[in-house]
């Protein structure tokens, strides 16, 4: 409390310090002058959307899309400073001297921030800045690098384009969720994905279920987050550039909602002149980019398919009946097309300026009877009230249509169906009636039901809208005001008709008798979610002498956020019933509603030194509802400071300037905290009402109440370089990171005679240290030929510290064995494994088939082997850790090439180290339909070798390390033909081969969607396509 009354009065000292000084001010008489201009590149090409400001004053102006502007301004005579400055464009100072005259014409030419220390980047305050100030690490990402990737999602676009980031496509349907990890996992408790906020709006982009949303049906009772995640809805066509604050250090202005890092999206604005009108479209085809070999021996053991299932697991089966063996993969998965198609306007005149777009998205999915739709409008507003009054507004429609099928982590997925069943029945066949008939697999699905009868469908409607106002008061002054609204509504409804043949009740099948009250599911869901972020800020520029600046800013923020959540679902329906309301058998559904706000302060003051050195240290103070009572305030600091060495007359006079540009040292620390594992009502006993003998009662939660819960945080500590050589041609930026989060989220066993079996308490931590390189080279700078070379390199290593506990096991529908162990990685493979000698070599009984490794578990992560008389293993099961899905490092390498008229991309992803466990490999082969079951089946393994290794956990561990040909274009440039001024067409892919030892489709696979603690798991999944794109892009 002392922190915060101590942070309360320096703020108000600094608004009386604000106060004085501008009454000091002596009133000067001003004359109207207009300023006239053109900015261009360094090839002669226009430039619109340039900020052009004269400095010192309120006067400013924006180029259109001609690259001209025009400044009305009251100036006195004398010598004035204008700078022009542009998201990925060093900045430039010019001289304009005011005389008696009233009109007045200043041209510039903007060069590419190559070295990047001029770029111009937001940090999260509403003052810009360039990366020459920065202490810590901030990637930008442009419009131009987003659009070549050939898929119309903004994270699918970012993937391999800034440093620290492990972005995941973690499905393969049309809007199949991605996970973004902003150097490693952040959390256990919560979410691990980072802040989005688009043009000052703070969005949601969790992953909530309307669809198969039981648990019996999606493995709920697993702590996995499977389905879109809701940055599906966002159109990268109106992206201008993004930026991603990687770290605490970065992100610490964010305070409680920074920890896993914060990235910001800006759209496209308008420019003053005539409408321009900007159109692409393309056409692209989704293909399964791998197959996998299936069993194609002639015969199987035991008897008819019909009635002897999975004999290959039983080794005292040994007759062999004759079978026909099918590839079910050309029946699930087909090609699917897709379009995208957007249409922009953008113009305006000198005072008001618009950008009004709409596009419409269209992806069929590579499993039949799968494709998502969108369509998306926007409109941004931007308007010059008078020279110190601004406003400027947004407002962006999305809705979205998908027809899915059941996702990974499911028994009920596409994959799935065609996995756990042997490959020897005529799925196709039908009964004297017509029916579908059963697969003999334990009751298990048909494939052909799963493609053709079940049916889920999902919509969206989604506004977030934007509205702020800039002003200019007195000199050196800027207030603004943003205030922002996200608000959506999903529908989903799930059907699965009754069979007509012997399935499982576990798969919503009236088994052997077809139970009516059981056979068929119903389900429909509805999530409605609604934020809104306030935003108000101050900022003053202070020359404090000839060497000396300061920029002084506070602010005040309030966010607010409110959703409901419900369930209606049943099962036993009649023939054509479609609804919940005609099913026979209702379950428990659910009625969810929460509301939570967070408040907070900061102030930040910089100081900049002969634009040499800068130093920068900011507090910011947060309180929010679901902090408990006696933390509800949280204080957060930063400090960084930056030394550009280049800058100084030393080096100048070192001599090596000429071919050394650039030498930037700089260091950060921040903290930051996270409230996403604090459930909104955590802080109080939430009771669910149940009837009880006919009566209303309540039943108490399972988990005690910890009325003094507060948010995890984030301690970080940065390290980096900016090096440039050869007139900026080569490029380095290094980062070297620590960070340690306490106070971690942990639901820790209580004694049952409290009442409870379990407790959420902040007694955990846990660290991740890593290094980041990006170089960028340019080869060949020619009029006529170019080589832009950009290579990433990340490595992370992150363990916990303290669990409060020997060890966390997670139990999840594919049987994954995931653990968290103090000094292991989070989320780690914890299972059986093969018995080895002292080589290394692993034991087999005398039939040759691998043994489990036995003895004694003296604890969590140590055992002592045990061996008979023979070597054998003898003792009880072992466990130990048998593989890790975080990857030792990733990385990057992407060319461009241009010659004359022409451009090629081209994108290699890596990952190298990290662990896949691998479920359906297994199933495969103890259905009999896999590679190593043939071998079995026509003797060229030991009868009993997959019975034998089929329980040892380790078998299923892959490898995940791959090097993918991410992204492949070709384009030409046409220029100006008759009725359009400049025409493009271009060919590409995406995802079109990938360098990999991995028995599944692809490594590059979750599950378990957005899971923060379950990564690298294959289970039922659809992988991601092989895409390749036709487009063309048009200007008029």
């Amino acid at each position: 409390m002392r922190m915060y009354q101590l942070f309360r009065h320096i703020r108000c000292r600094y608004l009386l310090l604000f106060f004085v000084m501008q009454c000091l001010t002596a009133a000067t008489v001003f004359a109207q002058v207009k300023l006239t201009g053109k900015v261009t590149d360094e090839t002669g090409t226009p430039l619109p959307g340039i900020t052009v400001a004269i400095k010192n004053t309120k006067s400013g102006a924006m180029t259109d899309v001609d690259g001209k502007f025009v400044i009305n301004a009251e100036l006195k005579p004398g010598t004035y400073t204008v700078s022009f400055s542009g998201v990925g464009f060093a900045a430039k100072q010019s001289e304009l001297v005011i005389g008696t005259g009233t009109t007045y014409t200043l041209d510039a030419q903007l060069g590419a921030a190559v070295s990047k220390l001029d770029e111009v980047v937001i940090t999260g305050t509403s003052a810009g800045t360039t990366r020459r100030q920065l202490g810590s690490y901030v990637s930008t990402v442009k419009a131009a690098e987003l659009s070549k990737g050939a898929t119309g999602n903004v994270l699918a676009a970012l993937q391999g384009k800034t440093m620290g980031a492990q972005i995941t496509q973690n499905s393969g349907d049309p809007a199949g969720g991605i996970s973004v990890k902003l150097r490693g996992i952040s959390t256990i408790s919560g979410s691990t994905e980072p802040l989005y906020i688009i043009d000052g709006v703070i969005i949601d982009n969790s992953t909530t279920r309307v669809t198969n949303a039981d648990a019996s049906y999606n493995g709920g009772t697993s702590v996995g987050s499977v389905g879109q995640n809701r940055m599906v809805d966002i159109n990268p066509a109106d992206i201008e550039s993004m930026e991603v604050l990687n770290g605490a250090a970065a992100a610490a202005i964010y305070g409680s909602r920074a920890n896993a890092g914060v990235v910001q999206i800006f759209t496209k604005r308008g420019s003053g002149g005539a409408p321009i009108v900007n159109f692409s479209t393309s056409f692209n085809v989704n293909q399964l980019r791998k197959k996998l070999d299936v069993n194609e021996a002639p015969t199987k053991f035991g008897g008819d398919p019909a009635t002897s299932t999975q004999t290959i697991l039983t080794p005292t089966i040994t007759n062999t009946t004759d079978v026909q063996r099918y590839d079910y993969q050309d029946y699930i998965f087909r090609t699917g097309v897709g379009s995208d198609n957007n249409i922009s306007v953008t113009g305006g005149q000198n005072k008001t300026k618009y950008y009004a777009s709409a596009g419409y998205l269209y992806n069929q999915g590579i499993v039949r009877n799968t494709d998502f739709n969108r369509y998306s409008f926007r409109l941004n507003l931007d308007q010059e009230l008078n020279n110190w009054i601004s406003f400027n507004a947004s407002m962006n429609y999305v809705y979205s249509k998908s027809n899915e099928k059941p996702d990974g982590n499911s028994f009920f997925s596409p994959t799935n169906s065609v996995t756990i069943i042997g490959n020897y029945y005529d799925i196709w066949a039908r009964d004297a009636q017509g029916n579908i008939k059963a697969v003999g697999e334990r009751g298990r699905v048909n494939p052909v039901s799963v493609i053709e009868d079940i049916k889920q469908q999902q919509q969206t409607s989604r506004i977030i809208a934007g509205a702020g106002i800039k002003l200019k008061p007195v000199k050196n002054l800027t207030i603004d005001y943003h205030m922002g609204i996200d608000n959506y509504s999903q529908d989903g409804t799930t059907l699965i008709p009754p069979y007509a043949y012997n399935v499982s009740s576990s798969f919503f099948g009236g088994g052997a008798s077809l139970d009516p009250t059981q056979n068929g599911y119903a389900s429909a869901g509805n999530n409605n979610s609604f934020l809104i972020n306030h935003d108000l800020n101050a900022t003053y520029n202070a020359q404090i002498s000839s060497r000396l600046a300061s920029v002084t800013q506070v602010g005040f923020s309030q966010q607010y956020s409110r959703m409901h959540y419900a369930l209606q679902q049943g099962r036993g329906l009649p023939p054509y019933v479609t609804t919940v309301s005609g099913a026979a058998t209702a379950i428990t559904g659910y009625d969810q509603r929460t509301e939570t706000s967070i408040s907070g302060e900061y102030i930040q003051q910089n100081f900049k030194y002969r634009d040499q050195f800068f130093v920068t240290g900011a507090l910011r103070i947060d309180g929010s509802s679901v902090f408990g009572e006696s933390e509800r305030n949280q204080l957060y600091t930063k400090l960084s400071g930056s030394y550009v060495i280049s800058g100084t007359d030393y080096w100048q006079n070192l001599g090596v300037s000429k071919w050394w540009n650039v030498l930037k040292l700089r260091a950060a620390y921040g903290e930051s905290g996270n409230l996403t594992g604090i459930p909104a009502y955590g802080r109080y006993n939430t009771y669910n009402a149940v009837a009880f003998v006919g009566a209303a009662s309540f039943t108490s939660p399972t988990t005690y109440t910890n009325p003094n819960v507060k948010p995890e945080r984030q301690k970080e500590l940065e390290f980096g370089t900016d090096l440039a050589f050869l007139d900026s041609r080569v490029n380095v930026s290094v980062n070297v990171y620590h960070k340690r989060v306490n106070d971690l989220l942990i639901s820790r066993a209580i004694a049952p005679t409290q009442g409870y079996s379990s407790s959420l308490d902040n007694i955990g931590s846990l660290q991740n240290n890593g290094v980041e390189v990006l170089l960028n080279v340019a080869p060949v700078k020619a009029k006529d030929f170019e080589w832009n070379l950009t290579a990433i390199w990340n490595h992370n290593r992150n363990k916990a510290l303290d669990i409060g506990q020997s060890l966390i096991l997670y139990s999840t529908n594919s049987g994954a064995p995931v653990a968290i162990a103090n000094g292991q990685p989070i989320g780690f493979f914890y299972g059986t494994f093969f018995a080895r000698d002292a080589n290394g070599k692993e034991i087999t009984n005398a039939a040759g088939i691998p043994l489990t490794e036995l003895g004694t578990q003296n604890g969590a992560m140590s055992y002592t082997a045990g061996r008979d008389a023979n070597g054998l293993p003898t003792g009880s099961s072992l466990q130990k850790k048998i593989g890790d899905p975080n990857p030792d490092w990733t990385g990057t390498l992407t060319n461009d090439f241009r010659y004359k008229r022409w451009n090629l991309h081209t994108q290699l992803d890596a990952v190298q180290g990290g662990s896949v466990f691998n479920a359906d490999f297994r199933t495969r082969q103890g259905v009999d339909n896999g590679k190593v079951a043939e071998q079995e089946d026509r003797g060229q393994l030991p009868r009993g070798y997959i019975a034998g290794v089929y329980a040892i956990q380790e078998w299923r561990i892959d490898d995940g390390s791959f090097v993918k040909l991410r992204e492949l274009s070709l384009s030409y440039n046409i220029g100006k033909v008759k009725g359009i001024k400049d025409l493009t067409v271009s060919v590409g892919g995406r995802n079109l081969y990938s360098w990999d030892h991995y028995k599944g489709y692809d490594p590059e696979v979750n599950a378990a969607g957005q899971s923060t603690i379950l990564r690298g798991i294959d289970f039922g999944t659809v992988p991601a396509p092989r895409t390749y794109n036709v487009a063309i892009r048009a200007k008029f």
